[in-house]
């Protein structure tokens, strides 16, 4: 007890150098938490799964088209048994309905419905508000408390009946969400046997037996063989709990609202960034420590002169250092409640409170009082008293020390301010870069909400008269109906041209509104409009493909597909193939980003039809038209399906989307290189404002012996300069070591230019001047007489 007051009182005796020392530490905890915080959430995804290290996914890929499959569904079966029967201990099958129309009473809700078998609840745990968690009925459904809510209000739902596919289904049960982060977004879970044709491929989960080896499965069946239609396929099994980190379904269109993937390189980031930020906060703490623990050398060495063991002095250290960890971590959790908004923003993730927060702090007050004690605890243990009476304050090796702390210090900080500024810079060209499409004044709107699989009575009428709307809205420059946009819905076909030369690449299936809608340059030939019939189909390359096939002019471009584009059933009931036989290209048009920009330019083909297909309402609005554009479609919506459930896109907005986590990264650097520098410059003033004051007899003496403001500023200045500047000498080829290694697979991206690290070395050469100048003036500023009277 005596110690702990001991301490304290130290502490309160040294406020400039406790509250400097409290504020760099309560800055880096506050950031390394949030980080670690959003971390641990995502590692935990789907931690309400049951066993999913014996869970497995299998991913069907045909000619480069991944989707979830399922191995027994008839017509994209396999012809080897990867799993045995008896392997498997039970399966839960899948379809996915995104965006689904449910009727209840006279109005329409726009959901994300998943068929599922009754084995759904023993694969995942869902809290169960009321009702039971059944699925063995073909009628029984499942609701979420959030949709539930929307629908019924504060009704009880459970017997509610809502129309789906056309058929009833009947709620028994209002499950809510876990705790966790899920890769599944449901709205509503519907029995499986609900429809005998789902009319749609549909996946599987499957429970395998302890010792089943996705790896070693892989590696027989994650090889290409043709499917009973000629398709090369291939299959890949995924446990569950990597699932979420799977980069071929990241970006799928088919999935993007029911189902969130994650990604690990920006994991990565954040976890160098928490690190960074702890270390710099860490070395700051035991810098400014030793600064006021040099005040008390000499007491030190006078103890150990009369006998002070190891244990009392490491204690002392130790308690010195649990109250200021104590403190720095209220504080920071007081910085986290108060930004919790922003920083939920920021993050765009909400992140509730859960015992890994006790956890964290708990661990750092075990760890890092320990680990701040360390050093001192050596210093000042295995030096001889002797020196420890003397003042340390001018020791060389404690001299060195310091500025060795604080050179790593802005090391850090001048490679994250580097990064931020290189990825805001990135950031800038990605958005800034023309696409070569229009994207203006162009939205996507689901006003047609039975799906086209499984169509409702009343579908055929209400396109009829939604499409008479739409044609008599003056401000509707031009409309189609397509699941196709520019940045989506492209499946990979393998082509092959007049020399049998074959090229896997993106094919759009679409009308010949499509090219006039995005305003597509065409380079060579014209987009055909004329057509015999339903099964008359044309091919458009664009300039990349021309390139990829070895084509100069258009008259010599014929390409054909190894396996059929397209299958139609004629008038007298029979399938008919196409696009296996040599076509003639019909166009070729200009280059443009179908995806993101660092993916570049790619080989594309465009297979044209009579008339495109799909539940999306493609709209293209006449400039400054849009508000009234959106209150007309709402009120198609409200006459069409009687509800104010209206959901659309903008274009603009769906590019922008394609650089979130671009953007998310550049934010996340910026912001922390700032707090870095916050912190750098904490201990920056705490160092130069204890070797300031100790050389004010220097000063002093200099003064009277005729040194002027300018020789002072100098002196002064002059070792913090360099200690900066070596700093930055450092960082500068580990940034682009860094950069490089981020970008390498980029297409296209932004060079390093000198512009950034001229900037970054002006700002912290700025930000820390600013710091010392008030001191060194302050300092230049001392009486002689003054100084040298006292001394």
């Amino acid at each position: 007890m005596k110690t702990l007051k001991y301490a304290w009182r130290f502490l309160i005796r040294s406020k400039s150098y406790t509250v400097i020392n409290l504020l760099g530490l309560a800055f880096s905890l506050a950031c390394c938490i949030i980080l670690m915080r959003y971390i641990h959430r995502e590692l935990t995804v789907d931690a309400h799964s049951i066993d999913p290290e014996h869970i497995i996914i299998p991913l069907r890929d045909i000619e480069g088209n991944i989707f979830p499959g399922n191995l027994q569904q008839d017509g994209v079966g396999t012809d080897s048994v990867y799993i045995p029967e008896d392997h498997v201990m039970e399966q839960c099958r899948m379809v996915v309905q995104q965006q689904d129309n449910v009727v209840h009473g006279n109005s329409s809700y726009s959901m994300n419905v998943l068929a599922v078998d009754s084995t759904f609840f023993h694969f995942f745990r869902y809290p169960l508000l009321t009702g039971t968690a059944s699925l063995n009925a073909p009628d029984d459904a499942i609701i979420t408390r959030h949709y539930a809510h929307r629908i019924f209000g504060k009704e009880n739902p459970v017997g509610k009946v809502l129309k789906f596919n056309g058929k009833s289904v009947i709620i028994r049960g209002v499950v809510d969400e876990p705790e966790c982060k899920t890769l599944l977004r449901f709205d509503m879970l519907v029995s499986f046997k609900l429809m005998d044709n789902w009319r749609r491929l549909y996946a599987s989960l499957m429970r395998v037996l302890p010792g089943v080896d996705p790896d070693a499965i892989n590696m027989v069946s994650n090889v290409y063989h043709k499917d009973n239609r000629g398709s090369m396929i291939r299959w890949k099994f995924v446990n569950w709990k990597d699932f979420y980190w799977e980069k071929s379904m990241s970006h799928h269109h088919n999935y993007d609202s029911i189902m969130q993937f994650g990604n690990r390189t920006y994991l990565y980031i954040l976890s160098g960034v928490a690190t960074l930020l702890l270390l710099v906060g860490i070395l700051n703490f035991i810098n400014i420590y030793m600064v006021f623990m040099m005040k008390r050398s000499k007491e030190y060495g006078v103890k150990k002169v009369f006998g002070l063991q190891r244990l009392p002095l490491f204690l002392q250290i130790w308690i010195e250092n649990q109250l200021l960890a104590v403190i720095a971590l209220l504080t920071a959790w007081l910085l986290i409640e108060t930004t919790q908004i922003p920083v939920n923003r920021f993050m765009n993730e909400t992140i509730e409170y859960s015992a890994f927060d006790w956890q964290l702090s708990l661990g750092f007050l075990l760890l890092l009082p320990l680990v701040t004690s360390i050093y001192p605890y050596i210093k000042y243990n295995y030096i001889p008293p002797i020196i420890s009476i003397r003042s340390i304050a001018t020791n060389r090796h404690s001299i060195t020390v310091r500025m060795a702390f604080l050179f790593t210090q802005y090391v850090i900080t001048a490679l994250l301010l580097i990064l931020s500024l290189y990825f805001g810079k990135h950031l800038d060209f990605l958005l800034n870069t023309p696409t070569g499409y229009r994207t203006e004044g162009i939205l996507k709107a689901q006003l047609l909400h039975e799906n086209q699989v499984n169509p409702g009575p009343n579908r055929v009428a209400r396109q009829l008269r939604i499409k008479q709307l739409l044609n008599e809205c003056p401000h509707i420059d031009l409309w189609m109906t397509s699941n196709i946009t520019i940045l989506g819905g492209n499946s990979i076909c393998t082509i092959l041209n007049d020399k049998d030369v074959q090229q896997s690449i993106p094919t759009l299936f679409i009308s010949s509104t499509f090219f006039q809608f995005y305003d597509l340059k065409v380079l060579e030939g014209e987009i055909p409009e004329k057509f015999d019939g339903w099964a008359d189909y044309k091919i458009v390359l664009n300039k990349a493909a021309m390139k990829t096939f070895g084509y100069n002019q258009l008259k010599d471009a014929f390409v054909r597909s190894e396996t059929p584009l397209w299958v139609v059933r004629t008038q007298d009931g029979q399938m008919e193939e196409g696009g296996t036989k040599l076509m003639p290209v019909m166009a070729v048009i200009d280059n443009y980003y179908p995806g993101h920009l660092t993916e570049g330019i790619k080989p594309m083909a465009f297979i044209v039809g009579r008339a495109g297909y799909g539940d999306n309402y493609l709209i293209s609005i006449k400039p400054g038209k849009e508000k009234e554009v959106i209150e007309y479609l709402k009120k198609i919506e409200k006459e069409i399906y009687n509800t104010d459930d209206f959901n659309y896109t903008w274009l603009t907005d769906e590019v922008h989307k394609l650089y979130a986590q671009d953007r998310q990264t550049a934010n996340v650097y910026f912001v922390f290189a700032l707090i870095a520098i916050i912190i750098s410059c904490l201990g920056l003033f705490g160092l130069s404002l204890f070797d300031i004051r100790q050389r004010y007899r220097e000063i002093a003496i200099r003064k009277v012996n005729g040194a002027g403001m300018k020789d002072l500023y100098s002196l002064l200045f002059r070792k913090y300069i360099k200690v900066i500047g070596c700093a930055f000498a450092l960082a500068v080829p580990l940034s682009y070591y860094l950069i490089y290694m981020y970008t390498r697979d980029f297409v296209l991206k932004v060079p390093v230019g000198a512009g950034i690290y001229l900037v970054a070395l002006v700002t912290i050469s700025l930000i820390s001047s600013g710091t010392l100048i008030w001191q060194i003036h302050k300092a230049a500023q001392i009486d002689p007489a003054k100084i040298i009277k006292s001394e």
